[in-house]
């Protein structure tokens, strides 16, 4: 093998959307490392986010929509939330006639991208205290309680109502598209986070769908934890879990968790997929203003989402050779940041990842 790519292509196209904080600085660092991969890409830079804010009024815009329509594939940096409700009103995003909550809520929605993959793999070299953890919580990324659909009840400042909305077009396609995914990856076990013992319409239908979903897919074990002790599970038994299926609110803790037992935000990567045939690759940890532009900030969430756009563009042999690259590079110890015991910086670190990319092909080659 003389290289990853077997002949002169077309480049793929990115859309690159840095984001804000640490964003920009990731988008550089995993450019570096993807260039080593030899795969021809052709990128397109916009900002986003409060970045954009700042410049356009707005942190997302008409023509971020006509790229991402036009491109498909997004590589994105982390942006900045404002929480609560701004006097002002900058909190909410206004766009096509609708009112979203944040820019990342606008791509979700008019793009439907409903299935959030959340990965938390162990890496060797890492201070994780769970080797062989090994779990993907697939998030369902549209509905639940995360549609924006609050009110104040009565009086102002007194009862606020919020709407926890389930459907079952919703459940069925984000149940499809776990097992799916399931199958597709080798992967054994399903298993839905509920509280149907509470929420017994909502999370009753969520189970009813997941459930119809589950016959078609024998060869998938297929079970049902109720989510709170789903929590205290999982640092009991990290290593026992496969693919966990949440819906939106659930399905955002329990990610985190997961990343938390192999070390954190900063190694787990995001992705998120619809029916539309866009896709949008980013690291699973916020924005951090308070290290942007020092150089610091850890590119592993960044890279390892780089390495699932591989994939998704049908890369496979640059995917696992990243991915590769990058563990090596951590078990080494050496080139990476501080709270991967390194001293080195956030583009050294790329660096020595890119470097160790073209060793292996060059290594390859000779063969």
């Amino acid at each position: 093998m003389q290289s990853l790519v077997s002949k002169a292509r077309i480049p793929r196209k990115i859309l690159c959307l840095a984001g804000d904080g640490v964003g920009p600085e990731l988008i550089r660092a995993t450019k570096t490392v993807l260039a080593a991969t030899g795969v021809p890409l052709e990128y397109q830079d916009m900002d986003f986010g409060e970045t954009c804010r700042k410049r356009a009024g707005a942190p997302v815009t008409e023509e971020h929509l006509a790229a991402i329509d036009q491109i498909g594939c997004v590589l994105k940096g982390p942006i900045e939330i404002p929480s609560g409700q701004q006097a002002d009103g900058s909190s909410f995003v206004e766009l096509r006639g609708r009112r979203f909550t944040s820019a990342n809520q606008v791509l979700r929605k008019l793009f439907s991208l409903y299935a959030n993959v959340r990965p938390s793999r162990y890496l060797q070299g890492t201070t994780s205290r769970f080797p062989g953890t090994d779990i993907v919580v697939i998030r369902e990324n549209t509905e639940g309680m995360y549609t924006g659909e609050e009110a104040w009840e009565g009086r102002e400042g007194i009862s606020a109502v919020a709407t926890r909305r389930i459907t079952r077009e919703g459940a069925m396609r984000i149940a499809r598209f776990a097992f799916d995914f399931a199958l597709k990856h080798g992967r054994a076990k399903v298993t839905v986070a509920h509280k149907a013992n509470v929420l017994r319409l909502s999370d009753g239908l969520f189970l009813e769908c997941c459930r119809e979903v589950a016959q078609s897919f024998p060869g998938i074990q297929y079970s049902e934890q109720l989510c709170d002790s789903l929590l205290t599970a999982m640092v009991m038994q990290p290593t026992v879990w496969d693919v966990l299926l949440c819906e939106n609110l659930y399905g955002d803790l329990v990610s985190d968790l997961a990343a938390g037992l192999v070390g954190g935000l900063g190694l787990a990567p995001a992705a998120l997929y619809g029916d539309t045939g866009v896709a949008i690759f980013e690291p699973a940890h916020g924005s951090a203003p308070d290290i942007a532009g020092r150089d610091i900030v850890n590119p592993t969430s960044m890279l390892l989402s780089a390495a699932l756009m591989l994939r998704h563009l049908g890369e496979v042999a640059a995917e696992k050779a990243l991915g590769q690259a990058l563990e090596a590079v951590i078990q080494e110890g050496v080139a990476t940041t501080a709270d991967l015991g390194g001293s080195a910086g956030t583009m050294q670190m790329a660096e020595a990842v890119a470097a160790k990319l073209r060793e292996n092909i060059a290594a390859a080659s000779r063969l």
